[in-house]
């Protein structure tokens, strides 16, 4: 077994195993630069409709299963920003501009905001819903008056409104 090791390691700093693939001749030259290829025709609804364009043909229905959302969205910004030049819209911007923008809401796919996020009020943790009702009221010098009248739908207001009788724990 150890004269295997021996033989294995020999055969490794042998000449034979030194003799490496080498170009004798330079590589070849660098391919010609190719002509740039105009960019492929947009409808005319894409120059009137730009951002309904790039949902179009970024939809999970048109587009290749191997690409992906954001390659298909790089690849129509860019076809449209070759055809309408500076009337492209900024958040269809392709690089730094595009960058600024991100989905506006977690599961809404194509909604982005471009620009300072929007602030709305704090919301409360808990939602209280309420039962309303209408009903009339009859005036003192004649007539009828519709009251609405609410109350929360989780009872809990409704101790305070009438007899009550404890019976352990609840009411």
């Amino acid at each position: 077994m150890l004269a295997a090791v021996i033989a294995l390691l020999l055969q490794q700093v042998s000449p034979a195993a030194a003799d490496q693939v080498v170009w004798s001749e330079p590589p070849p030259p660098a391919a010609a630069a190719v002509e740039a290829l105009p960019p492929p025709p947009i409808p005319e609804s894409a120059r009137t409709d730009p951002f309904g364009y790039e949902r179009a043909q970024c939809s999970p229905l048109i587009r290749s299963a191997d690409e992906s959302l954001e390659l298909c969205q790089a690849r129509v910004r860019t076809v449209l920003a070759a055809h309408l030049g500076d009337a492209l819209p900024v958040g269809l911007a392709p690089g730094p501009a595009a960058e600024a923008c991100r989905q506006e809401a977690k599961g809404d796919r194509y909604g982005l905001q471009c620009g300072a996020p929007s602030r709305s009020g704090r919301a409360s943790a808990v939602l209280d819903e309420r039962i309303c009702e209408t009903r009339p009221r009859a005036q003192p010098g004649g007539g009828v008056v519709w009251e609405e009248q609410c109350r929360p739908a989780s009872r809990r207001d409704q101790r305070d409104e009438g007899l009550t009788i404890r019976w352990g724990d609840r009411d």
